[in-house]
């Protein structure tokens, strides 16, 4: 498979659950039976390879709107919710220069491979975990999509925080590992750490800086390819009085040289933005 093709199983991994065992520490976030919560994703990807006369590219745009639903909260403040999909739109512009489309507002006028792919994601649970208000999934009840270790590598809601209160300038961090399923890998796991710094508060607004890190990343830059999908960083913006998050944005811009042989190279660009909105 080339390469190039790899981003294009991003389009699923923005449905992010993170596992993850602790005590049930209070935190910011607050849930509420019955809650819901709509964002809006906008997320674009483009790959771009050279070995050397031969140059390719992948273009991908995705966006969507997320719909998180709160159907019970514990008395241990542990949280239930559900995840769906309102509405989604992607354009891909294939290595070979095909434009691939799917729009679920006008489903006929697609791709049909796309649609056959996309289609069944559009209004169904896709999946139910349990939260706690740190951000942290405790478990996975159902998850209608692939398995549940890759989605470790994205959090439904941005960020894990520490418990107590958010001050300025506090740090604490995320150990987790990046899981490289098909077709980025095997199954080869590595270990990493995001790190997170609260750079301001401004109202209820908290903004938090995060970045990812690879404890021991691969020697050769061709085996470091599929894992920059994965090596994020960005800022996150918490609501600490309503307790949601209402913004994230994570980037990944990195550039791998002589990864196929001398004079080679791979850029990989993703820009990830997910916004709280109203109901759709």
């Amino acid at each position: 498979m080339n390469k190039l093709t790899a981003p294009f199983a991003l389009v699923l991994l923005i449905l992010g659950i993170s596992n993850s065992s602790a005590q049930n520490d209070s935190g910011v976030f607050q849930w509420k039976k019955g809650q819901v919560l709509y964002y809006k994703v906008e997320h674009s990807t483009q790959a771009l390879e050279s070995v050397g006369d031969n140059k390719t590219e992948f273009k991908n745009q995705l966006s969507l709107t997320k719909k998180w639903q709160v159907e019970d909260v514990s008395k241990e403040g542990l949280a239930t919710l559900s995840l769906s999909l309102e509405s989604i739109k992607i354009e891909t512009t294939t290595p070979k220069g095909d434009l691939l489309k799917y729009d679920s507002a006008n489903p006929k006028e697609g791709t049909p491979q796309l649609k056959e792919q996309m289609e069944k994601f559009i209004g169904p649970k896709i999946a139910t975990i349990v939260m706690d208000n740190q951000g942290r999934v405790r478990s996975v009840k159902e998850s209608n999509f692939g398995s549940e270790t890759k989605y470790e590598m994205e959090l439904p809601f941005g960020i894990v925080v520490p418990p107590g209160t958010i001050e300025k300038g506090a740090k604490w961090l995320r150990p987790y590992q990046i899981t490289l399923e098909p077709p980025q890998g095997t199954g080869e796991k590595l270990e990493s750490t995001q790190k997170y710094e609260c750079l301001e508060i401004k109202g209820n607004k908290a903004t938090i800086k995060l970045a990812t890190e690879l404890k021991n990343p691969p020697a050769a830059p061709a085996d470091l390819l599929p894992v920059l999908p994965f090596i994020v960083e960005g800022e996150v913006t918490i609501d600490l009085g309503k307790g949601v998050m209402v913004e994230s944005i994570l980037k990944t811009d990195k550039t791998l040289k002589d990864h196929q042989g001398e004079n080679s190279s791979y850029k990989f660009l993703s820009v990830f933005r997910e916004t709280l909105s109203e109901k759709p």
